[in-house]
């Protein structure tokens, strides 16, 4: 395959005047030159503004691909389907153009298309993240959109899944479970895996095979430059662990090859508890994530509400008696189960604890800290006066929190072959989600989200707890994510995005994300 991408590019840069692209969906040749889509619009004025420079790329684009380049007023479905799309209403905002492609090719042609008319671009593949101008533009740029690149293949002989940048995980589990086969993804099923890998990506049982990046074995990525290359251990290596967390700094993932192991049973349950009795909730959490360290097989995760707490007991095993690691939630007094203790896969998991609430805005946040009860505690009084502020749960507004324990394990399963720079401790990435409906009172809500991160980033700084990881799929736009992945690592991104995008087409004209430029 690697061999195969690096000679179609020199093709495609050898040859001044066609270019072939097959369209997968409708087996027919378009034909288009970058050469000729380039000279003939070279009279035309040079744009000058974002608006002009997004209004020529989406006219390149449409004269190139026609119907697959829409625009969010454009009378079919279609355009309102992608204006819509994003988990986030927050991200809801109308750009120049939605382009779809359906191979690698076409995505080298749309990022010549882009560098051409200099304007500025997003690339979308589920748009779960909820950071406005990450997955969303608005009308002054342009958005790749890869849902279509949703091929998958299955090698017997290695165990390698070949999937495309535009599945889903649920996509993903159903498919190769139909092989016998298992892979470490999102917890979700309507999470993208391309967002999900190059962001780290946190899998329901890291403990047992490490973070979602450290299951790629190979990337296929077009490059700022047009060139699609291939990354592994062996070929790219730089690029190969750069992009193992270090998101859309190099380029436009379009593959991923994965490692899956034999179909993995697994076993859990979500049950709720009244919200009062946190002190005894926060106590088994600490408890149970401590037997966690003696079993890879357990996690679990604690979710407060103001009306409720969830916590799922996930198990990568269907054991007769209940596992030893789960004792001190048993303890506690369960109100009713939400998802009965269930012998499952990841693909049932992933559709039992997926949680589809209505559309509205959601902003996010999350820290990483040492294990402490005195800090928890602390955190939830902090959470517990902050909600007071917002409006009701009857009216929409909920604004919770999640403990996610990750133990040593999952630091030392990526040391050296990812970019995280995960500390082997014991520790817990807290997650803070506030959503609320599209009509709600930003001003108020934005508020209490900032004062909300400010006391609790500083409860652990006094505590002397805090860790500098921020996980990228958990973090708000402002969060210095990249600086928590440690100096070594930051030098390596920088090198690795000055040497694989010398012309820098993803620090200056990608819309958004965790980029190099803001170091």
């Amino acid at each position: 395959m690697r061999n195969k991408c690096d000679t179609a590019f020199i093709v495609h840069k050898m040859s001044l005047t066609l270019v072939n692209l097959f369209r997968s969906t409708r087996s027919r040749l378009l034909s288009i030159s970058k050469a000729s889509f380039l000279r003939q619009n070279s009279t035309m004025s040079a744009p000058k503004t974002d608006l002009e420079r997004a209004a020529a790329a989406r006219d390149l684009l449409k004269s190139t691909f026609g119907q697959r380049v829409t625009t969010a007023d454009d009378p079919a479905s279609g355009p309102r389907l992608a204006l819509t799309t994003p988990w986030s209403t927050t991200c809801h905002t109308p750009s120049a153009a939605y382009f779809q492609p359906e191979s690698s090719a076409e995505v080298s042609t749309a990022l010549a298309i882009i560098t051409k008319t200099q304007s500025k671009f997003a690339v979308r593949a589920t748009g779960h993240n909820p950071n406005p101008g990450f997955s969303s533009t608005h009308e002054d740029a342009v958005i790749i959109d890869l849902h279509r690149l949703d091929h998958k293949s299955f090698d017997e002989e290695t165990g390698i899944a070949n999937i495309g940048a535009g599945n889903t995980w649920g996509e993903v589990y159903t498919w190769l479970e139909g092989k016998g086969r298992s892979v470490m993804g999102g917890r979700y099923e309507e999470i993208g895996v391309a967002g999900f890998v190059l962001g780290g990506g946190m899998p329901a049982f890291s403990n047992l095979k490490g973070m979602g990046c450290d299951q790629v074995k190979g990337f296929e990525v077009v490059l700022g430059n047009g060139q699609v290359a291939y990354c592994s251990s062996e070929v790219r290596p730089d690029l190969y662990r750069a992009l193992k967390g270090g998101g859309s700094n190099f380029g436009v993932v379009t593959k991923f090859e994965l490692q899956t192991y034999p179909l993995l049973k697994t076993q859990y349950t979500v049950n709720l508890y009244k919200p009062d009795d946190y002190a005894s909730i926060i106590d088994a959490s600490i408890e149970a994530h401590s037997k966690m360290e003696d079993d890879s097989k357990a996690t679990y995760f604690s979710n407060f509400h103001r009306d409720f707490v969830a916590i799922g007991q996930l198990y990568a095993d269907t054991p007769k008696e209940d596992p030893k690691v789960f004792e001190p939630f048993n303890r506690l007094e369960m109100t009713m189960p939400v998802v009965p203790k269930t012998d499952g896969t990841l693909s049932t998991l992933a559709q039992a604890i997926g949680r589809r609430a209505p559309k509205g805005k959601r902003v996010i946040f999350t820290i990483s800290t040492k294990v402490d009860r005195d800090l928890y505690l602390a955190i939830h009084q902090i959470w517990h006066e902050v909600t007071a502020s917002l409006p009701s749960s009857a009216e929409g507004t909920d604004l919770h929190y999640t403990i996610q324990p990750v133990t040593a394990d999952v630091a030392r399963a990526g040391k050296g072959d990812n970019v995280l720079g995960l500390r082997e401790v014991s520790q817990n990435w807290w997650v803070f989600t506030l959503e609320y409906p599209r009509n709600g009172d930003d001003e108020v809500h934005q508020a209490a989200m900032d004062k909300i991160y400010e006391q609790v980033k500083k409860a652990a700084e006094d505590k002397g707890l805090l860790l500098d990881f921020i996980c990228p799929t958990f973090a708000d736009k402002r969060q210095d994510v990249l600086r928590g992945f440690g100096e070594e690592n930051v030098k390596l991104i920088k090198e690795v995005a000055g040497k694989y995008d010398e012309q820098g087409v993803f620090q200056k004209l990608q819309y958004g994300g965790f980029l190099v430029r803001d170091l």
